[in-house]
C-alpha cells in the first residue's frame, strides 16, 4: 500500500545562534592517546580548513538564519536524510519496527520507494548518494543496499553487501592500548550510517545496538567501489558506540561520532586521516561533546564546518574545532543533510513527528 506522508507547513520557535561562544576542544587525542597524521607524516589538517573553501573560511554558517521550519509531520522517528540532486528531492528513513525508505515529492509529501522487514535485517537506517549513479545507498540493519532515485513503491534494492570480512581487521599498533576485540564471523549487527566518497568507495558504521548476550563489538567498514565483502577499518570491545559519519569536502578526512565512549569520558567525534586509495592513514579527536549529548548525525559544509546532531539541538563547530553555535530544534535531531537549488537548505531528521529544514549561509554536502 501506499504510504503517503502530508505537507505540515508550521514555523516553530527555534533559536539560531551565531555566538561568539569559541568553545575549543578540550583534548586533542583520542582516549588512547593517538594522534592522526596524514600519510606523509604531517598533521591531519595542518592550516585548520578541515579541506574546506579558503574563500569562505570566517563565515559564520548560522548567524542570523531565524528559525527552523517543521517541513512534514511523519508521525515517527525518522532518520537518514540525503538529497539527491538527479532526483531534486529528500529521501529519509524510518528505521523503527519494519521502516521504510521515503521520497520527499515536490508539494511537500512524502512516497514510501521501499518496505523494510525486520526479520529480515531490512530496515533502513542511514543513507548517501553514489556520486557516480545517483543511486540512494542505503545501510540496512544487516546489509548495504543501492535504490535508484527514481524508484517508486517496493522497487527491488541491489544488495553490495551483506557481510564483511573478518581477516581484514588491523592489527593493535599501540602496545599500551587493550588487544582489538575478536574478528567476529563476518556477519553485520546494526549497520547505522553510511558516506560514499566520489569514487564509490563507502563508510559504513556498526555500534552493535542488537547484540545479545554478551559485550557488543563495534566497527566502522570500508567497502571498495566493486562491491565485495566490507572491510574492517577500525574495531572496539563493547564500546563507544560509532554512529554519525561524513567526510570532509576534499575527502581527506572521515568524521566520526561515538555516541558512548568509556565511563568517564564524554561523547566525542573523531577524525580520521584518509590515504588516496580511501584506507585509514591515522585518528584524533576532533571535538570532546557533553555528557549527555549523545552525538548522532553529521553534516559538513563548502567550508569544512562540522554540524552534530545531539540532544540539545544541532552544534556547528570550525573545521579547527571552535564552536560556532547552534541550532535549536524543538525535538531530538538525528541526522542532517544538505540540499535544496542552493544546496543551503539544512534537512533535519527527528526522534519526534516531524521534519525540520533551515536555510543557512553556507552551502553544504549532500552525504
Amino acid at each position: 500500500m501506499n504510504r503517503i506522508l502530508p505537507l505540515l507547513a508550521l514555523t516553530l520557535f527555534a533559536v539560531a545562534c551565531g555566538s561568539s561562544d569559541k568553545k575549543t576542544a578540550t583534548n586533542d587525542q583520542t582516549p588512547d592517546g593517538q594522534q592522526a597524521t596524514n600519510p606523509d607524516g604531517t598533521p591531519i589538517d595542518p592550516d585548520g580548513l578541515g579541506g574546506g573553501d579558503p574563500a569562505l573560511a570566517g563565515t559564520n554558517p548560522i548567524e542570523g538564519i531565524g528559525e527552523v521550519q517543521a517541513i512534514m509531520e511523519p508521525g515517527t522517528f525518522t532518520d537518514g536524510p540525503v538529497w539527491s540532486e538527479n532526483g531534486g528531492a529528500l529521501y529519509f528513513s524510518t528505521p523503527l519496527g519494519d521502516g521504510g525508505l521515503y521520497r520527499m515529492l515536490p508539494d511537500g509529501r512524502a512516497i514510501e520507494v521501499r518496505t523494510g522487514v525486520a526479520l529480515e535485517g531490512s530496515q533502513p537506517i542511514g543513507n548517501t548518494v553514489h556520486p557516480g549513479t545517483g543511486e540512494i545507498i542505503t545501510a540496512e540493519a544487516k546489509r548495504i543496499t543501492k535504490t535508484t532515485f527514481e524508484a517508486v513503491l517496493n522497487a527491488p534494492a541491489s544488495v553490495i553487501t551483506a557481510n564483511y570480512d573478518p581477516s581484514s581487521q588491523p592489527g593493535q599498533t599501540d602496545p599500551y592500548a587493550p588487544p582489538p576485540p575478536p574478528p567476529g564471523d563476518g556477519s553485520f549487527d546494526t549497520l547505522n550510517d553510511v558516506v560514499a566518497r566520489k569514487d564509490g568507495t563507502l563508510y559504513v558504521t556498526d555500534p552493535g545496538y542488537f547484540v545479545e548476550g554478551g559485550p557488543a563489538v563495534n566497527r566502522i567498514f570500508r567497502v571498495l567501489p566493486n562491491g565485495g565483502p566490507a572491510l574492517i577499518v577500525d574495531a572496539f570491545e563493547d564500546i563507544p558506540k560509532p554512529n554519525g559519519i561524513a567526510l570532509s569536502p576534499d575527502e581527506k578526512i572521515l568524521y566520526v561520532g561515538f555516541t558512548a565512549p568509556t565511563q568517564g569520558t564524554v561523547p566525542y567525534i573523531r577524525r580520521y586521516a584518509l590515504n588516496e586509495d580511501g584506507s585509514l592513514a591515522g585518528f584524533e579527536k576532533f571535538i570532546d561533546l557533553g555528557a549527555e549529548s549523545a552525538p548522532d548525525g553529521l553534516a559538513v559544509d563548502l567550508a569544512g564546518n562540522v554540524y552534530v546532531a545531539t540532544t540539545g539541538g544541532v552544534e556547528v563547530f570550525k573545521p579547527n574545532g571552535e564552536r560556532w553555535g547552534g541550532i535549536a530544534v524543538p525535538e531530538t535531531p538525528t541526522g542532517m543533510t544538505f540540499g535544496g537549488p542552493e544546496m543551503k537548505t539544512l534537512y533535519i531528521t527527528t526522534q519526534g513527528t516531524h521534519i525540520f529544514q533551515i536555510t543557512t549561509n553556507l552551502a553544504g554536502l549532500s552525504q
